[in-house]
């Protein structure tokens, strides 16, 4: 098959859309598939590289938000290219202007659509836009849904991370689909320990001051709905009574500068360290140097860094939600917390028992073991067919 995915960001940027798109991309590769990425940067004119890569020109997004990410408005100028490529499928990644691309591709160009609903931005509205009056909420709530069921109702076939999104659409948004639940399957092997030298990894632990630290570990976007700021006032409670302990913050974000004025507020600079950004490829390694991975996050649809996490043996400590429950195995390898007391309590206890903390980091890896990424495209491209079935009936009608 020749296969599009339409999507607003691609390396060198980072996150689980991008992660997510990358690993399908190079599986279904391997299948003898080609698959095109569409998307949108900074680039003056259209970028076209081997690895059929195509890059739009875009207008870069004026809010903090989303920094590094572009629009484009003119969606005809890009038909004739899209054309020419001649895809069977065109793969949707997002709801905002590739992914309206995408639709608008799929309409003139009779071309077969499955779109992949990652990210639920009500969920968003109420932590970044808590000041404002509920009226421009509640506005804002509504606009989302017109957005997720233009997508949802236009393409042939729909794909969803995890049952918490089938749920959202089915009860909050009361939107009808045919919908498939495919989880996101990882190449995980660069997660894996046992691919580092020890000397590698004592080396980092010294040049970031953590040898015989108890180190725990965030890794993703610093952005409001991911709640770092709840971790590290936490955190500072926890370093109370047990003072070799420091956080590692891995990632970048619009609200990098916040955490960091937080923990020069808190006097905690000594125990917690932001990273910053790390590439895609050397993240494995920045992986063993924790003890425990922690997450405060209620906005995943998926939450692939819980599955890296796993990968590279490291017990999982999160706050509950519906969409862990297959993932994290409360008791086995990770622990649910609820409120910081409980947080702070489960901390302690690996703290001062690191063989419960390695048996944790034994069953973690072997809870992995179910993802495989060949199944994960397997279910995809069943998915693929299944939409052309539709769309070849649905033509043939019209």
């Amino acid at each position: 098959m020749r296969i599009g995915f339409f999507i607003d960001g691609y390396e060198p940027l980072i996150g689980g859309v991008i992660v997510s798109a990358k690993a399908l991309k190079e599986i279904l590769e391997s299948f003898g598939h080609e698959v095109y990425i569409i998307t949108v940067d900074n680039s003056k004119k259209v970028k076209i590289s081997q690895s059929y890569i195509i890059r739009l020109p875009g207008i870069r997004i004026p809010l903090k938000q989303f920094s590094g990410y572009y629009f484009i408005l003119r969606y005809k100028k890009y038909l004739s290219l899209i054309a020419e490529l001649n895809l069977d499928i065109i793969h949707i990644h997002t709801e905002f202007s590739m992914g309206k691309l995408g639709l608008y591709a799929h309409q003139k160009l009779k071309i077969s659509t499955v779109y992949t609903l990652h990210s639920f931005y009500d969920l968003l509205i109420n932590k970044v836009f808590y000041k404002w009056p509920q009226f421009f909420k509640n506005f804002g709530f509504r606009q989302i849904r017109k957005l997720h069921y233009k997508f949802i109702s236009q393409s042939n076939v729909v794909i969803l991370p995890s049952l918490k999104t089938l749920q959202h659409c089915k009860n909050k948004y009361k939107i009808k689909g045919d919908y498939h639940i495919i989880p996101t399957q990882l190449n995980l092997s660069q997660f894996y320990s046992e691919n580092y030298a020890s000397d590698k990894i004592t080396c980092l632990r010294q040049k970031l001051n953590l040898t015989n630290m108890f180190v725990c570990l965030y890794v993703g976007r610093l952005s409001e709905e991911k709640e770092v700021d709840y971790l590290i006032r936490v955190f500072s409670f926890f370093i109370l009574d047990n003072p070799l302990s420091k956080f590692l913050i891995i990632g970048d974000g619009p609200i990098r500068n916040k955490l960091e004025q937080q923990v020069k507020k808190l006097n905690i600079i000594e125990h917690v360290i932001f990273v910053g950004f790390i590439p895609y490829k050397e993240l494995g390694l920045y992986y063993q140097l924790g003890n425990v991975f922690l997450s405060a996050s209620l906005f995943e649809t998926q939450g692939l860094t819980y599955i890296e996490a796993l990968a590279a043996s490291l017990p999982l400590v999160a706050r509950y939600d519906a969409v862990l429950e297959n993932v994290l195995l409360h008791g086995k390898n990770g622990f649910f917390f609820t409120s910081p007391k409980e947080l702070i309590n489960i901390l302690t206890d690996l703290y001062h028992h690191p063989i419960k903390c390695q048996t944790l980091s034994q069953q973690a890896k072997l809870s992995i073991l179910k993802y495989n990424s060949e199944d994960f495209a397997k279910k995809v491209l069943d998915v693929y067919r299944k939409a052309i079935k539709k769309s070849s009936t649905k033509f043939l009608i019209s």
